[in-house]
């Protein structure tokens, strides 16, 4: 089905780059956080009356983007994300979970306010929606509908709070988690009439990947393979779950997974001399041209925001890693360009 014109495949590639993969660099010198405040009474989520196009984003830290100098784009592109980041008393930064009530109280005790998790965004947001919509005719309901795009990214930090735990309580609690997002779709797809819901997933990175995952030393060493398990395991869980869901909805999987490893192959490889004998295999570390893909560009964990006193490192747009849990600038700029392709196929041709 031909969803946008090529004006709106523009903006779509434009508002995709920037907001789906969560794009923390605004440049190389600014760095936005949506940063949660303590007893601060949340501001009413407003949706859009009109639009070209609409990306709605449920997520964590990994889709929170409050870039202001981003916010504003040539084309008509709307976007609405409720994806969260707040900091922790300890200084950190946690991003939301599926389900608040899988956290432990020691991490709980971490969050100055409780995020909001999935079912309290996707409630927020519903909400929002249905005051908008409520005049509104059959026709308008269509066409709003049909040039919406919705994102669903969590897994990050449900995984890094997973860490350590007995394997099968995490895998309990993952299939809970599994639940909830299952739960959550269909009160989105109830939303949508008969209507198709076009949703992108986003399938979870593995967390030893993390820079923020080595300095813990030997603590984690013994950790490292359930944490590998537990990542395989929700991904799994995840696919299932969108292969058998048939809500007249089309889901684009981005295997976030595949990606990650794929970048830090590609460094690793060029570094033996190797390369693959594909026309686009790795080895070639081309684009960028990675000068660093295991450490943090900001090495301080608690700092979210950059500063004139402070000193990243001197490429950053060749580190993968901005920080000790995110991705730097120029990861997100391919991951954006890769999950453009990939809707382009389902959508917007």
């Amino acid at each position: 089905m031909r969803l946008f014109s090529k004006f709106h495949i523009v903006c779509t590639f434009t508002v995709v780059s920037i907001l789906l993969s969560a794009l923390y660099l605004g440049s190389q010198r600014f760095y936005y956080r949506r940063v949660g405040v303590p007893n601060q009474q949340a501001l009413k989520f407003q949706p859009t009356q009109s639009f070209d196009l609409r990306l709605v984003v449920f997520g964590d830290s990994w889709s929170d983007n409050n870039a202001k100098e981003f916010q504003a784009i040539t084309f008509a592109c709307h976007q609405e994300n409720l994806a969260q980041t707040a900091k922790a008393l300890d200084g950190s930064y946690i991003g939301s979970v599926v389900d608040n009530a899988e956290l432990s109280s020691s991490t709980l005790s971490l969050y100055r306010a409780p995020l909001a998790d999935f079912r309290a965004q996707a409630a927020q947001w519903l909400a929002a929606e249905a005051e908008i919509i409520a005049n509104m005719d059959e026709d308008a309901l269509h066409e709003r509908r049909n040039r919406t795009l919705v994102v669903v990214s969590f897994g990050v930090w449900d995984l890094w709070n997973a860490i350590g735990q007995d394997y099968d309580h995490a895998a309990a609690s993952i299939n809970h988690s599994i639940e909830v997002i299952m739960q959550q779709l269909e009160s989105l797809a109830q939303s949508w009439g008969n209507d198709e819901l076009k949703m992108i997933m986003t399938l979870a990175p593995d967390v030893t990947f993390l820079p923020a995952f080595r300095p813990l030393g030997d603590q984690r060493v013994s950790q490292h393979q359930s944490a590998v398990r537990l990542v395989e395991y929700w991904n799994r869980q995840l696919r299932t779950l969108a292969e058998k869901w048939k809500k007249a909805t089309t889901v684009y999987m981005f295997d976030t997974n595949a990606f990650l490893a794929d970048l830090i192959r590609d460094r690793q490889l060029y570094e033996a001399g190797m390369e693959e004998e594909e026309a686009n295999g790795l080895g070639k570390n081309q684009d960028p041209g990675w000068e660093n893909v295991e450490d943090a560009c900001v090495e301080n964990s608690e700092q979210s925001v950059v500063t004139s006193a402070m000193k990243p490192c001197p490429s950053p747009e060749k580190y993968l890693f901005w920080n000790q849990m995110h991705l730097g600038q120029s990861a997100h700029r391919l991951m954006g360009t890769e999950v453009f392709h990939g809707i382009e196929e389902m959508w917007l041709q």
